[in-house]
């Protein structure tokens, strides 16, 4: 790969009207390419560098979500420090405050990446090993029993409000849970759009979404994963560059709400370069 300051020197020169992203995890979606396209003073599709941070980064999405009136899953902060101080110790507190069987996050990462959820005391040792090859930091969530839905918001004009689109259910046909491999293995998960829910269940998750696309402060598209449990739906984190194949969860539900691939793909590129430039100056100019 070329050297970063060529790589920016040869995006210059190129005079490209709009930079559609299509990066997840860190560096894609985490606000470092939107700031650096920012100091170009080029346009981009999706949520702006402080969003991206917020949003990518689980611990701090989890607390605006909660600001905003969101529920959320009970937590626990925990570190690589704290793990190889008193292991017996940290299985103690995941005990009390979660139980087993729990959910282990990398708080930064994307598509499932540093993921983990040991059903009891004896497996956390591994799953916390591998949960922390993905940084310093774990996640500790209660596990959560219920339907597995998600909510794209179209957000594509400054002139009317953010669109939450039909509600998708993911069923994986045999992982545990939507991991890495359920994602993005042909046939291993059952995607339904619309989803096969009651209408006040429904108005539920999209009021969800759209709560979320705002208090993290998105903009173009974003997608809340949400879990549907019998004491009423939990927001689990929100994607602010969902996939965008034409198979993907959000032109799926573009889709059911009559929107075609095309049509989306193009009213995301006008609405980026609609926007006010986040600079006056362009490497360009």
């Amino acid at each position: 790969p070329e050297p970063l300051h060529e790589a920016l020197a040869h995006l210059a020169r190129l005079r490209v009207d709009c930079v559609f992203l299509a990066l997840h995890g860190p560096y894609g979606e985490d606000g470092r390419i939107q700031g650096l396209l920012d100091l170009m003073g080029l346009p981009y599709t999706g949520s702006g560098c402080a969003a991206s941070a917020v949003a990518m980064d689980k611990v701090r999405a989890k607390a605006l979500a909660r600001d905003a009136g969101i529920a959320t899953a009970p937590e626990l902060i925990l570190t690589r420090r704290e793990w190889e101080a008193g292991p017996r110790g940290v299985s103690q507190r995941i005990t009390g405050a979660l139980g087993f069987p729990c959910v282990l996050k990398s708080p930064n990462e994307g598509s499932s990446l540093g993921l983990a959820m040991p059903q009891g005391p004896e497996s956390l040792a591994e799953a916390m090993a591998a949960v922390l090859e993905h940084g310093d930091t774990v996640l500790a969530e209660q596990y959560l029993d219920g339907r597995e839905l998600t909510c794209g918001v179209l957000d594509v004009d400054p002139r009317q409000a953010p669109m939450a689109l039909p509600v998708t259910e993911i069923r994986p046909v045999s992982s545990a849970f939507f991991d890495y491999r359920a994602k993005y293995t042909p046939g291993a998960t059952e995607e339904i759009t619309p989803a096969p829910i009651e209408d006040s269940l429904r108005e539920d998750i999209q009021s969800i979404a759209l709560k979320a696309h705002a208090a993290m402060g998105c903009r173009g598209f974003s997608r809340s994963d949400i879990i549907a449990t019998r004491g009423g739906p939990v927001w689990i984190e929100i994607n602010t560059i969902p996939g965008m194949t034409q198979t993907s969860l959000f032109p799926q539900a573009a889709a059911a709400a009559g929107i075609p691939y095309a049509t989306l793909v193009a009213r995301l590129i006008s609405a980026a370069m609609e926007r006010p430039s986040a600079t006056g100056d362009s490497l360009n100019s």
